[in-house]
């Protein structure tokens, strides 16, 4: 009896606390409808404003961003100034980049040089045209000085967004470049289709305002005026404008509008809805209520019984009881709480052995595969790829732009044909594993699955009217012809996978000298730091040949090596380790040390030889490499211009401006600066004339094979010549014949070193030898 009663009070106070919380609920609805329809008009008409300006914003962004790229463009700065079809071709193929709609040039002197107009034609197709403007005076001068990044410009009736940006050589501008995409329907289409409103886009000329282009076939101007001007207009109509643009070239505004029984008629119909589930809703909860209130029994056994399942971990029963009381409604709870509780384990499994990014299996995964195949004996490949030019992708277009092509590259991956699994490892590597097959027929499938990830990769990918062609590199490891552990399969991929940037391969086979290469290269790392400092280094030298005197006049210092364990370890070695890990900086100041206290001790023994020292890249980027050379030169008492810094093309493309101004600090000082290995690098004219240099040091590749080669032939004398007229001497490095000798002592070549002269030689050897070529050449003069 007292359950039952307890039953009772307990439904009642339900019922009259349901009843009371659903009316006020259904009298806030009421009224909150009659204000939301005022209020939801607001906020539409806000939110579409805000959206119209942020879209129409970022259009200038992109135009200036793209714009300020362009201008930067070496080849659109090399035929600026050329013909006006090659200006032309160079500015139509900027302008397809993006789908510009107009494009154009402008002089120094404010003369549009060049204009492109892309126009619809009456089959709805576009075609781009030279403008009518070409050759004509830039109306809006004032624009080259101000620094906004966007305006608004007419061509007859037509309204364009356009950016532009000076395009310099140096310090001087030489022009300007702009584009911009027109202000048409497509446009007014875009913003209708995001905000739900008719959009206007109305210029105010000498005779009034003008429609530029619309969303609606029947839009008219002058309903666009009334809101423009902020004017009253019909009831049934909601609008909000714009004023884009009001400066001396152009006004010019959007007008945004649509019926207001639309958004009414939508409120209404969320009205009813919400009415039908408020009443829904309390009849559920009155039911539920009498559910609740009538469930009197469920055996607290059975749910400790239940607990103590959940707890030991078993997720798979559950409590089937059809008791209706607090405690059966308990059992339901639990069961609920247990399902919750098991969803959550199986999503920490997944995220802990797939890829956030790609939802592809991770390492973790690829490891217990691994484990699982090589206990089943059967053949298979591993491939580990990454991605090629994804960092200029991230320093381009960012780092989102570099996920989504992840996304696509790992969507493909995982249709190509022929692979169990495919997992991505992080960043832009993966790791793939080839479907198990006899041993014999491994090598042949790994080649045939190899061709359906290049068939996969094949066509490019589409971003915003960018192409991005994905190319990969790969490494393959075969069970178990290479290993049967799996970590060293991971491995030994991943040193093949390497080994593709060192051989420029797009696929490398495991090899075990790869192997043997990598762990001595290990050796190599930890062994550098102590050999700089252990006096295991020594300077070799090789003789510059004077070719008008046929007397040795400079030498070239070069770093070898003697390593305790492995002996002579060539530069080829060492050098690009000593780069990746800092230690070039000490490296070089060791050898410009040593090499200006042999200066000396050659120069107390009769022989007064220039000496040339290699910098780097990093060596001119150190902020106390000036200071240090002056110093050691200072104290060593060498005179400045026996030395010859000999840098590379390569290190000074990387910072010009930078590696331009310490070089020409070192020149102020009296040294002499010469560009090795000529030809090679990716220098131009234009940056060659601007080098503080004395002389070109032409590479040996063009030089090896003079007698061979007529192209070489032509290469190096036009290269002699090109730094005669610029004042420069020259030096021929790869002298490998009489005939090179000879031939480059005919073209007027200043220096010259190689084999055929003498290789480089340690100075206890070298110092005789000079001495002895000495003496010959002394008396072959007095003879």
């Amino acid at each position: 009896m007292g359950v039952k009663s307890l039953q009772s009070k307990i439904f009642s106070f339900f019922v009259l606390l349901l009843l009371f919380v659903q009316g006020v609920a259904f009298w806030t609805l009421y009224v909150g409808n009659q204000n939301q329809q005022q209020q939801e008009v607001s906020n539409r008409l806000t939110t579409a404003k805000t959206v119209f300006t942020e879209l129409f914003s970022s259009r200038i962004e992109y135009l200036a961003a793209f714009s300020e790229t362009v201008s930067k463009d070496y080849g659109i700065k090399q035929v600026f100034n050329e013909d006006r079809r090659s200006l032309l071709v160079a500015l139509n193929n900027h302008r397809k980049r993006i789908n510009a709609d107009l494009a154009m040039t402008i002089s120094a002197e404010g003369v549009i040089s060049a204009q492109l107009v892309s126009m619809e034609q009456g089959d709805g197709q576009r075609k781009v045209r030279s403008g009518d403007e070409a050759g004509v005076q830039f109306r809006y001068s004032d624009w080259m000085m101000n620094v906004d990044r966007g305006h608004l410009y007419a061509i007859d009736h037509n309204v364009y967004q356009v950016s532009l940006s000076p395009v310099k050589v140096g310090a001087k501008t030489i022009g300007w470049v702009m584009f911009g995409f027109q202000v048409d329907a497509r446009l007014a289409t875009e913003f209708m289709s995001i905000t739900g409103l008719e959009t206007d886009f109305v210029v105010q000329g000498n005779s009034g305002w003008w429609l530029v282009a619309s969303s609606s076939p029947t839009a008219d101007v002058g309903f666009s005026e009334k809101i423009l001007n902020n004017q009253q207009i019909d009831d049934q109509f909601i609008a909000i404008s714009h004023q884009i643009s009001d400066d001396q070239h152009l006004r010019f505004g959007v007008a945004m509008y649509g019926l207001r029984a639309n958004f009414v008629e939508v409120l209404q119909e969320q009205w009813w809805k919400l009415l039908i589930l408020a009443v829904g809703t309390l009849v559920l909860s009155l039911a539920g209520a009498y559910w609740i209130s009538a469930s009197i029994t469920r055996p607290v056994k059975r749910l400790v019984k239940q607990a103590k399942i959940v707890a030991s971990g078993d997720y798979n029963q559950t409590i089937n009881l059809n008791d209706q009381s607090e405690l059966g409604q308990l059992a339901d709870e639990i069961n609920v709480m247990q399902e919750a509780v098991l969803s959550r384990e199986q999503a920490l499994s997944h995220r802990a052995n797939h890829d956030p990014l790609t939802d592809l299996p991770n390492r973790n995964f690829l490891n217990i595969i691994l484990q699982t195949l090589c206990q089943q004996r059967d053949a298979f490949a591993v491939i580990q790829l990454n991605l090629s030019r994804l960092k200029d992708v991230n320093d381009t277009l960012g780092h989102q732009v570099g996920d989504l092509v992840i996304q696509e590259l790992a969507r493909r991956l995982s249709e190509a044909e022929g692979f169990q699994l495919v997992c991505h490892l992080g960043a832009d590597e993966f790791a793939l594993l080839t479907d198990s097959c006899p041993s014999a027929e491994l090598e042949e499938a790994v080649r045939q699955c190899l061709l359906n990830l290049d068939a996969a990769l094949e066509s490019v990918f589409d971003y915003e009217g960018l192409g991005f062609q994905l190319q990969v590199r790969s490494g393959v490891a075969l069970y178990p012809q290479h290993s049967e552990k799996p970590e060293s399969l991971l491995r030994m991929s991943d040193i093949a996978l390497h080994h593709t940037r060192k051989t420029s391969q797009h696929v490398q086979w495991f090899n075990p000298e790869q192997d043997v290469n990598s762990v001595e290269r290990l050796n190599l790392i930890n062994d550098l730091k102590q050999a700089i400092s252990g006096d295991q280094l020594v300077l070799f030298y090789q003789p510059k040949l004077n070719l008008q005197s046929r007397i040795v006049t400079h030498v070239e210092a070069l770093v070898r090596w003697m390593h305790p364990t492995l002996g002579m370890v060539p530069p080829d070695n060492f050098i690009h380790i000593a780069e990746q890990t800092g230690q070039i900086n000490a490296l070089t100041r060791w050898v410009i040390q040593t090499a200006l206290n042999q200066y000396n001790a050659w120069n107390s023994g009769g022989l007064d030889l220039g000496i040339a020292i290699n910098i780097s890249a990093a060596n001119l980027k150190d902020p106390g490499f000036y200071e240090f050379v002056c110093e050691a030169m200072r104290t060593a008492e060498v005179p400045a211009g026996k030395i010859t810094l000999e840098v590379t093309e390569s290190a000074v493309v990387e910072d010009p401006e930078s590696a331009i101004k310490l070089l020409s600090r070192f020149k102020e000082r009296g040294m002499r600066i010469s560009i090795d290995d000529y030809g090679t690098g990716y220098s131009s004219l234009a940056q060659l004339k601007q080098l503080p240099v004395h002389e070109l040091k032409i590479d040996k590749s063009f030089v090896q094979r003079l007698s061979d080669d007529q192209s070489d032939q032509i290469i190096v004398k036009s290269t002699i010549e090109l730094a005669h007229s610029m004042g420069l001497s020259v030096v021929a490095e790869g002298i490998e014949d009489e005939f090179a000798l000879e031939w480059l002592t005919s073209n007027n070549c200043e220096l010259a070193q190689g084999y055929h002269i003498s290789r480089p030689q340690a100075e206890d050897i070298l110092t005789p030898w000079l001495k002895d070529h000495a003496v010959l050449n002394s008396r072959e003069e007095a003879c």
